[in-house]
């Protein structure tokens, strides 16, 4: 099965952030699927506008109902495939879903699909995710992606990435393909065990955890930059890890 690559922005307008409210197996976010254990809850203002972060069509659509809202589900719910059918996405936590937007229908990335609405005592917030799906959506697999430190750290900006998914169960990569180097996120945990291990540093698990494979990998790696060893992120490690990257190829950031 061939990789391809799929241009992708954040869920909400430029100057609009997120606030990090948990990520895919984090707390409610668990098996069996994967719209739950792959969800990213991002913080935001009731009435915050959602948009496209890929170019897609409908696949399922549940209008908001209020009468029907609960404290855990609340809002319309959209579930969308990439022209391929090889990836797809769903948010809920919506309302707002624009006239004519239903099953079938295209959207572009950055068109509208609804507001950030209020329901149960939980904080403000999109819940959405993201499926690769391995041989596509007829008798494809499942597979859940993890991007969230990703989005993380472009959803606000005016960012494009060119993502890659592979296609063989390995996980898609920012910035990879379409003769584009590969881009590293180092606004979060994950993005920086990302970095560390191409750089050939062991963080361990590249899982998002901040713990002590990690700030050994860094230790090893603020040593042979000639920076004191204390395992912690701070300005001088960011600076010289970019250094670093970039000097290989590879973009960081907000390149």
């Amino acid at each position: 099965m061939n990789a391809f690559t799929l241009d992708m922005s954040g869920p909400f307008q430029p100057g609009t952030g997120a606030d990090d409210l948990g990520g895919p197996n984090v707390g409610g976010h668990q098996p069996p699927h994967w719209y739950e254990q792959y969800g990213m809850d991002f913080g935001a203002a009731e009435g915050t506008l959602v948009r496209a972060a890929f170019d897609a069509h409908v696949t399922r659509y549940n209008p908001h109902d209020p009468s029907a809202d609960t404290p855990k589900v609340y809002g319309a719910q959209l579930f969308m495939r990439a022209p391929n059918d090889m990836m797809g996405g769903y948010c809920t936590h919506i309302t707002d879903v624009p006239a004519g937007l239903t099953v079938g229908s295209s959207v572009a990335r950055g068109d509208p699909l609804g507001s950030v609405c209020r329901g149960g005592p939980t904080t403000t917030h999109l819940h959405w995710a993201l499926v690769e799906i391995i041989g596509g959506a007829l008798d494809g697999q499942y597979q859940g992606v993890d991007l969230h430190e990703f989005f993380l750290g472009i959803t606000g900006t005016d960012t494009v990435a060119s993502v890659t998914f592979p296609q063989d169960g390995s996980a898609p990569m920012p910035g990879g393909g379409a003769g584009r180097p590969r881009a590293f996120q180092l606004a979060g945990v994950r993005g920086i065990q990302e970095a560390l291990t191409e750089l050939g540093y062991d963080p361990g698990s590249i899982d998002g955890i901040d713990g002590p494979r990690t700030r050994a990998a860094v230790s090893a790696f603020q040593r042979d930059q000639g920076l004191a060893e204390d395992g912690q992120w701070g300005d001088h490690t960011h600076a010289a890890m970019v250094a670093a990257l970039r000097a290989k190829g590879f973009l960081v950031d907000g390149d």
